[in-house]
């Protein structure tokens, strides 16, 4: 049996062998790509990746919530029925879906776009357990999640939609990207939407690292990923038409983060609320950046490790690519530790 260090290894080798196919041709075949995410069916990224990825050759399928879900995180409603349409959802407005229009249904412009009323985890899964099903007879080649409007990384990818379905895939032993811009404007798809729009340029990017894992199924025993392994793409901010140049960087998931959720008794004693037009003196969560002085009086921590994802995109130096699993297993050392603390309590 390999060793736990070899292990890791031979996973390294086969994610580093598709990065490395980063200057690739176009994929060789075509794949079946079940694209989610958590801003809802309507953002203007999710359908630029779709409209690329298929230009690519690739068979695409959208599975969405009706309505922008950012920051609920992995939150899933168990045992309750998906409820109908309200009208009154981002999607359903654009989409000209009445009130009483079933939760789960389809863009009546493209039936390859499937909505679902209810969160970012509860619309992925849909797509992997129905929709994926019904259009390719099992399960998706590839999953991705976003691009998101707006970064996520460290400490704030607990918080993230965008994220979570990354979990939940690569829990699945799907592999699975999660992808998120540094641009946080809610754009809505329109099919007059230039070319030259930020979101193809997003979409671009995403494109290639596909083609290169692609590419890298040889380095990767024919997968395009090692099982139980998936990718947190972050794309920094960038001068328009400069998508194409930016370089790939490999970093860890890190504990910087631009962000980090923290209650506040009044949200009015928010920088970021306040400046987000919520200047209420009532309670709630607000978001505080690294470094700042939350209303208990802790200091948040600041992660300035080089490779922590969330630094490199503010260097907006490159595309960043963090190897993730989907169990937050502790490390090796550490749980040697707590085995010594506990060892009489526990064996």
């Amino acid at each position: 049996m390999q060793s736990l260090t070899l292990q890791r290894a031979v996973r390294a080798l086969a994610i580093c062998g598709a990065f490395g196919a980063l200057s690739a041709a176009a994929p060789a075949h075509a794949l079946n790509i079940l694209l989610c995410n958590d801003d809802g069916i309507t953002a203007a990224n999710l359908r630029a990746l779709k409209t690329r990825l298929a230009a690519a050759g690739h068979s695409v399928a959208v599975a969405a919530p009706i309505d922008n879900q950012s920051g609920r995180g992995g939150y899933v409603a168990f045992l309750t029925p998906i409820p109908a349409l309200t009208g009154n959802e981002r999607g359903a407005k654009a989409l000209t879906l009445a009130a009483g229009t079933p939760g789960v249904g389809v863009d009546p412009a493209d039936a390859d776009v499937a909505y679902v009323n209810g969160t970012p985890v509860a619309a992925c899964l849909y797509g992997v357990d129905v929709l994926a099903k019904k259009k390719w007879n099992g399960a998706p080649d590839l999953v991705i999640s976003g691009p998101n409007e707006g970064n996520n990384t460290g400490a704030i990818n607990a918080s993230s939609g965008t994220f979570n379905n990354l979990i939940y895939m690569i829990n699945r032993n799907l592999p699975a990207l999660a992808v998120s811009d540094a641009a946080t404007a809610q754009v809505n798809w329109s099919t007059a939407l230039p070319a030259s729009h930020r979101a193809f340029e997003v979409a671009g990017i995403v494109v290639k690292l596909v083609d290169a894992l692609v590419a890298g199924k040889a380095k990767a025993g024919g997968q395009l990923m090692p099982e139980g392994v998936g990718l947190n793409v972050n794309v920094p901010d960038f001068t328009a038409g400069a998508g194409a140049a930016l370089p790939y960087r490999f970093t860890r998931i890190g504990k910087a983060s631009a962000y980090t959720p923290a209650f506040y008794e009044k949200l009015s004693d928010s920088a970021l609320a306040v400046a987000s037009g919520v200047n209420f003196p009532l309670p709630g969560i607000s978001l505080a950046s690294g470094g700042t002085v939350l209303p208990s009086g802790v200091v948040l921590p600041k992660d300035t490790a080089a490779t922590s994802e969330d630094n490199v995109i503010a260097t907006k130096a490159a595309v960043t690519i963090s190897p993730v699993e989907g169990v937050p297993q502790a490390r090796r050392a550490f749980e040697d530790a707590m085995k010594i603390k506990l060892n009489a309590l526990a064996q």
